[in-house]
């Protein structure tokens, strides 16, 4: 009761917030619906861009997260260095590097581009939440599993890493809808992501409160529906 209170409150307090707008600025929706083909054209590039740089800075994280874990120092620096260098780098920064840098010299379009820079920020944050997964399992589990003469990859994959991916779900889900958030970040380099085309609306229908107003309310409908069906998974993963 008391969450249909509150989001009632919010739609209350919007609606307020809109009336007291539209009564300076002449909202003109009918030219930006004219271009629902663009918004819906970016939506699909941003799912894909953020579809693919999830697959890839899950499997980034994964294994930097082993190297973090692993008894050979040379592979613990390597990961250490990884993790240092791209949480401390803006990504916009990483994006320009890899777009003006790197893509100049192996011809890289923008969209691979954009997946790579964004895997590989990400990346860095998904090492730290599966390393910490992997940590958080009870130790007392592994060496029975030891003592079971198990291996260390059967450890790992019937053990450690499922384990390690119940408890990791929660931070994984709040950093996939970040991810998708930074993807927005893809539009400095033209990407035609979902805002460089509310950008291109707002340039050609001098209606641009209303073009950022759509595709900000676009990037909160995906992100909710991703941190609602995280919530479910949890749930269902959740121990008894």
């Amino acid at each position: 009761m008391s969450k249909i209170l509150a989001a009632a409150g919010v739609i209350a307090l919007a609606a307020a917030v809109y009336v007291a707008i539209s009564k300076v600025y002449p909202f003109n929706w009918n030219l930006v619906v004219r271009y629902y083909i663009l918004f819906m054209k970016g939506l699909l590039i941003t799912l894909k861009v953020s579809v693919v740089s999830l697959v890839i800075s899950f499997f980034l994280g994964l294994i930097f997260a082993l190297f973090r874990r692993s008894h050979f120092e040379f592979l613990q620096d390597l990961g250490s260095i990884y993790v240092w260098f791209f949480r401390n780098t803006p990504l916009l920064v990483i994006i320009l590097l890899t777009y003006y840098g790197v893509g100049t010299i192996f011809q890289m379009n923008r969209f691979w581009a954009s997946v790579i820079a964004l895997s590989l920020f990400e990346g860095a944050y998904m090492t730290e939440i599966l390393r910490s997964g992997m940590e958080a399992v009870d130790k007392g589990e592994i060496e029975a599993a030891r003592s079971l003469g198990m291996s260390e990859f059967q450890i790992f994959t019937t053990v450690v890493f499922p384990q390690a991916i119940r408890i990791s779900l929660p931070p994984l889900i709040g950093q996939m809808v970040s991810l998708i958030k930074d993807s927005s970040l893809a539009s400095v380099i033209a990407l035609e992501e979902l805002t460089m085309m509310g950008r291109q609306v707002g340039t050609r229908t001098l209606a641009s409160f209303e073009s950022y107003l759509i595709v900000a309310i676009l990037y909160v409908t995906i992100t909710s529906i991703i941190s609602f069906s995280g919530r479910i998974i949890e749930r269902r993963l959740s121990l008894p």
